[in-house]
C-alpha cells in the first residue's frame, strides 16, 4: 500500500497507540519530504530517540523506529516483519500510470521487496555473480573513469563534484560490471530515476504518465539486453544471472529483468553518488581535506564514521506480519514502521560523543547505511571501493579543496535516501 498522506485530523493516532503516543507526540510533527528534517534531521531525530522511540506518524500512516538496538532487531527478524511492501511506499498512482505500469514485469521479484525464502533463493544467485573477485577487478576501471572525469575540470578553479563526478561515475562502474554500452548511461539514469521517485517519492499525478513509460522503456531495454546476451554472452554479471541456474532452475524473465534493471542498473548508483557527495561536503565543512590527504590511511575509516555521523539512507520499511512489541510499545499485525537509518546510526548507545563527527575515532563504529541482516546492501563493498579510489584522486589532485560559500545543495529525500543536486568546490592549485 502506498503512503496515505493526510492532514492529522483527518487521520488521527491509531485507538491502540498508547496515551503517551496519542497526546501529544512526535511522530506528527515529522515531515520526510519537505523542511528541516530533510536538511538536517539530527536534532529531531535525537528528541525521539529520548523521548519518543517509537512513535506513530499520521502522515505517513507508519510507526518511526529510532533507536539502533530496536532497528537492528527488527531487520533481523523476517519472521515477524516483511518486506513485501517496500516498494509500495511513495507515489498514489494514477489510473493511466497503473494501465501503463501493469503493462511490464511483475515488480514482486524486487530483491529489496522480497521476503525468505523467495528472497533467499535470489540473493544467493546474485552473491555468487557478486563477487569480491569481480568487484576488485573493477578497480582498474573506477581509477581511470575518476581521472578522466577529475581531468575535465581540474583546470578550471570550480566544479560541481556532484553533478561533474559523484552523479556520473558510479553509473559508469555499474554499466561496466552488467556490460551495459556506456554511451547509454543518461538513459539508464533517467530510467532509473523514473522507476525510484514513482516508487519513493511523491509525484506529482501529471507527471507520472510519463514516468511509467520510462519504466516501461527500461525494463523493454532490459529484456533486449537479457536476449542479447543469450544468443551471445561475455564475460559481464548479465551474463551470469541469464545463465545460472539454481537446482536445474534458471531465473524467469521476470526475475532477470527486476534482478538486472531495478537492482543493479538502477538501485546500483543512486545511493553511491548521495554517499560519496555527502561524506566529501562534510570532510570539507570540518576541515578535514589536509588531514585526509596527509594519512590516506584514514580515507576508509572516515567514509565509516561520516556514514555514522550523518547517514544518506534515510530509512526502509517493514510491515509487521503479527501483533509484536517494539521498544515497548504495542504494534498491531499490518501495520508498516519506517527505520529510521539515519537516527540509529547516531545512537548514543554506539559510541561517545555520537553527535560529534571524529575521524580519530580508536574504533571505527557501527552504522546502518548498509542496512543489517538478510537485506543487507549487495553493493556496500562496491560503493566503499569506488568512494575511497575516487577520494584518493581528488586528494591527489585538488589538495586544496574548498566549498563554495553560501551555496544551496538542493537537498532533498526520498522515503529512503537523502541527496544532494550540488556540491561546488573551488580551489587555487591543482596537481
Amino acid at each position: 500500500m502506498p503512503v496515505t498522506v493526510q492532514k492529522q485530523e483527518e487521520t488521527g493516532v491509531p485507538a491502540h497507540a498508547t496515551a503517551a503516543v496519542r497526546s501529544p507526540h512526535l511522530g506528527a510533527q515529522y515531515n520526510p519530504f519537505a523542511g528541516p528534517h530533510v536538511e538536517n534531521p539530527h536534532p529531531f531525530f535525537e528528541k525521539l530517540r529520548k523521548e519518543e522511540p517509537v512513535t506513530f506518524s499520521p502522515m505517513l500512516n507508519m510507526w518511526l523506529v529510532s533507536r539502533f538496538e530496536d532497528i537492528t532487531a527488527i531487520l533481523k527478524d523476517p519472521a515477524r516483519f516483511s518486506n513485501k511492501d517496500m516498494l509500495g511506499s511513495g507515489t498514489h498512482l494514477t489510473e493511466e500510470a497503473k494501465a501503463i505500469l501493469a503493462k511490464g514485469h511483475d515488480t514482486r521479484h524486487v530483491l529489496l521487496g522480497m521476503d525468505p525464502p523467495d528472497h533467499t533463493r535470489l540473493r544467493r544467485l546474485m552473491n555468487r555473480g557478486f563477487t569480491a573477485q569481480r568487484i576488485n577487478g573493477m578497480a582498474p576501471f573506477i581509477q581511470k573513469m575518476a581521472n578522466e572525469l577529475v581531468d575535465k575540470f581540474a583546470g578550471d578553479s570550480r566544479a560541481d563534484l556532484v553533478e561533474q563526478l559523484a552523479y556520473p561515475l558510479p553509473a559508469y562502474v555499474i554499466l561496466g560490471i552488467m556490460g551495459v554500452p556506456a554511451e547509454d548511461v543518461w538513459k539508464i539514469k533517467r530510467w532509473s530515476a523514473d522507476w525510484q521517485q514513482l516508487t519513493f517519492e511523491h509525484i506529482a499525478p501529471e507527471k507520472q504518465v510519463e514516468m511509467a513509460n520510462g519504466v516501461i522503456e527500461f525494463q523493454q531495454y532490459c529484456v533486449r539486453l537479457i536476449e542479447e546476451r543469450r544468443k551471445a554472452p561475455r564475460e559481464d554479471l548479465t551474463s551470469y544471472l541469464v545463465a545460472v541456474e539454481d537446482d536445474g532452475e534458471a531465473l524467469t524473465i521476470d526475475e532477470l529483468v527486476m534482478a538486472i534493471g531495478a537492482s543493479m542498473l538502477s538501485a546500483g548508483h543512486e545511493s553511491t553518488t548521495a554517499l560519496m557527495a555527502n561524506t566529501w561536503k562534510l570532510a570539507l565543512e570540518h576541515g578535514l581535506w589536509e588531514q585526509l590527504r596527509a594519512n590516506r590511511e584514514l580515507v576508509p575509516k572516515f567514509c565509516e564514521e561520516a556514514s555514522r555521523f550523518d547517514s544518506v539512507q534515510h530509512s526502509m520499511l517493514r510491515t509487521a506480519r503479527e501483533d509484536v512489541m517494539v521498544g515497548g510499545v504495542k504494534i498491531p499485525a499490518g501495520s508498516r514502521l519506517m527505520l529510521l537509518y539515519a537516527a540509529g546510526s547516531r545512537d548514543e548507545s554506539l559510541c561517545p560523543y555520537a553527535n560529534k563527527l571524529d575521524i580519530n575515532r580508536e574504533k571505527v563504529p557501527q552504522h546502518l547505511t548498509y542496512g543489517r541482516g538478510t537485506h543487507f546492501c549487495l553493493g556496500a563493498p562496491l560503493a566503499r571501493l569506488q568512494f575511497q579510489i575516487t577520494t584518493n584522486v581528488l586528494l591527489d589532485r585538488l589538495p586544496e579543496l574548498k566549498l563554495v560559500p553560501h551555496q544551496d545543495y538542493g537537498t532533498w529525500q526520498s522515503i529512503v535516501l537523502r541527496q544532494m543536486k550540488h556540491l561546488k568546490v573551488e580551489w587555487t592549485h591543482q596537481v
